[in-house]
């Protein structure tokens, strides 16, 4: 009667376990950022010699998450400008290069929160040629783009990237002035809208058997096992315990001190995002978190065995579901005698 009443109170109180959960699939970002433009393979014509220049860029961005790996962006470059540092008179020359870009960005995981990115697309940029004081020319026209990028994700809305891009072909093509590459190395900021906490309910239902004494002369006794579950859930990349996860466990601790011998289980594990060694060893800080909790509280137990099995167990597809697999399954034991005749 003892164990059922503890079963009965930690179902009653694990029945509405929530957790935070996030998904960026589907949704728009925002995003800046600033670096160096190198102009190459300058070919002018003017009163003045232009060679290859640097000048500082920067471009802003507003980007569409396809799925977790593609999304479309669409943007503003400005390339800075490229000026004469050779003049000979008063009049040398000078051009800037600046307009919009779209194209197509791949997302790569790595270990931790780590990522690499890869683009393409093309820029409509606007050309203008300063020739000399009274002489300006220029032209809109098209030029394909690709680049590359390591990022790191801060948190599932914010991140940050170091940045390559190579633009080739922008040229002054109305008069046929000035022909030239160029490139940008710098820092990108993006921020993601629609990523919005969503309570998901985590019941592990427990069986409660009561067995009747009936009268007997000689009554027999059978040992039952009675085993009953919860998660606790853990933020992504984190072995923390969040307050609710050690609301749960002060009643686990609390509620132990009411039964003579119980086993408790602890099955750690992570979502399938980065690298499985590094998934492995988050799965036994989580479980470590945990033992480490029930311990220092004092928890009543003949045993706590532990087990971590990292991202084996882990088969999500979405953020949101991934989530919920960031967790210790937490299993709790107990024996009992029964009677059945």
């Amino acid at each position: 009667m003892k164990k059922n009443i503890l079963s009965t109170a930690l179902i009653a109180i694990f029945s509405n376990t929530s957790a935070l959960a996030a998904d960026i699939d589907n949704t728009w970002y925002l995003g800046a950022g600033i670096g160096q433009s190198n102009y190459e393979n300058v070919s002018s014509t003017g009163n003045g010699y232009l060679s290859d220049d640097s000048d500082l860029a920067w471009n802003a961005l507003v980007g569409y998450q396809l799925n977790k790996y593609f999304a479309i962006e669409a943007g503003w470059q400005d390339l800075g400008t490229l000026d004469d540092s050779h003049m000979r008179t008063d009049l040398g020359q000078n051009i800037e290069a600046k307009g919009f870009t779209l194209g197509l960005v791949g997302t790569l995981p790595l270990s931790g929160k780590w990522f690499l990115t890869g683009e393409a697309g093309a820029m409509q940029y606007h050309l203008g040629h300063q020739m000399d004081r009274s002489h300006y020319v220029s032209a809109t026209d098209t030029a394909p783009y690709f680049g590359a990028g390591l990022g790191y994700q801060f948190t599932d809305a914010l991140s940050i990237a170091a940045k390559y891009r190579r633009y080739s072909g922008i040229d002054e093509t109305a008069w046929n002035t000035a022909n030239m590459d160029a490139q940008t190395i710098g820092i990108q900021m993006t921020y993601r809208f629609g990523v919005k906490p969503t309570q998901t309910a985590v019941v592990l239902p427990a069986v409660i058997k009561e067995t009747k004494p009936m009268p007997r002369p000689e009554p027999k006794f059978e040992t039952k096992v009675e085993k009953h579950s919860i998660a606790l859930l853990f933020g992504f990349d984190s072995a923390e315990l969040t307050q609710a996860a050690q609301a749960k466990l002060d009643e686990v601790v609390r509620l132990s001190k009411q039964q003579d011998t119980d086993v408790i289980m602890l099955e750690g594990q992570a979502d399938n995002q980065g690298d499985a060694t590094y998934n492995l060893m988050l799965s036994e800080q989580r479980v470590q978190q945990v033992e480490s909790y029930l311990t220092a509280k004092g928890v009543q137990v003949n045993k706590i065995e532990k087990h971590a099995s990292g991202e084996q167990e882990a088969h999500a597809n979405s953020l949101k579901e991934r989530a919920l697999e960031r967790r210790v399954i937490l299993t709790l034991t107990s024996e009992t005698k029964v009677r059945v005749s």
